[in-house]
């Protein structure tokens, strides 16, 4: 699952036939994938090793190179703005 992610995560970040927008709702989904398995390996008896929130920082990372800003969005989408 961890190198499906990072897989998609270079895909999204080099398919130049989506628009920007397009790649950041990609990885927004990965980002959320990547919290679903860490939760998984802190919450399941049988996970494995503690999760080191790698998958995170790449989609983070990701995300920073299409200029894409968690604060501007969630200020644009809260309810101080209806």
């Amino acid at each position: 699952m961890k190198d499906r992610i990072t897989s998609q995560i270079s895909t999204l970040l080099n398919d130049e036939t989506r628009s920007r927008k397009e790649r950041v709702e990609g990885l927004i989904r990965l980002r959320e994938d990547a919290r679903a398995l860490e939760r998984a390996a802190t919450e399941g008896p049988m996970a494995g090793p503690e999760p080191s929130g790698e998958l995170l920082r790449k989609v983070d990372r990701a995300l920073e190179r299409l200029g894409y800003d968690e604060a501007a969005q969630a200020d644009e989408f809260s309810a101080a703005t209806l």
